[in-house]
């Protein structure tokens, strides 16, 4: 388990710089066409489709590193006190959330083999460079879900035996 926790503290670590990068980027990209446009008069359509990418990317590698940190959405059904219960959620959801994470890979490795075979419009890149981050970040998700789980039976296991 410590190995996973340092392997997932890197990975988390590369992938907040590599968000903070794709939406400095993403910023950037959507500044200039809407400079372009205004006040250049001109039309730059290879923005749409780099802000599309960017945007992409960042969602889902952002959906990765929220899903490590657990920073995504959280219900209280029961009080705290009631930590045998609320620990019986925590690792039942875990668990529904890896399923949902290998539906994303799954699902993503689909979409990116579909992309292979088109190309964007106007950059004449293959679309897979955008369907790729599906997943890639999945196959992070399913790294964090696992610790999560292991995490989450602890916090179960102790509970049930009386500890907090």
């Amino acid at each position: 388990m410590a190995h996973l926790k340092k392997l997932n503290d890197f990975l988390c670590s590369v992938l907040q710089r590599c968000c903070l990068i794709l939406v400095v980027i993403f910023t950037l990209v959507v500044l200039f066409q809407v400079l372009a446009r205004n006040y250049l008069l001109i039309s730059v359509p290879w923005t749409d489709e780099v802000a599309l990418i960017f945007f992409v990317w960042s969602v889902f590698l952002g959906a990765a590193v929220g899903l490590r940190k657990r920073i995504h959405f959280l219900v209280d059904l029961f009080p705290r006190s009631w930590i045998r219960l609320n620990a019986f959620f925590d690792f039942f959801s875990s668990i529904l959330v890896l399923g949902i994470v290998s539906v994303l890979l799954w699902g993503g490795s689909i979409f990116f083999h579909m992309g292979l075979r088109r190309n964007f419009s106007s950059i004449i890149v293959s679309q897979a460079w955008l369907f790729v981050s599906m997943p890639i970040s999945a196959a992070c998700m399913v790294l964090f879900s696992f610790e999560n789980i292991v995490s989450d039976f602890r916090k179960l296991s102790n509970s049930l035996r009386g500890g907090n």
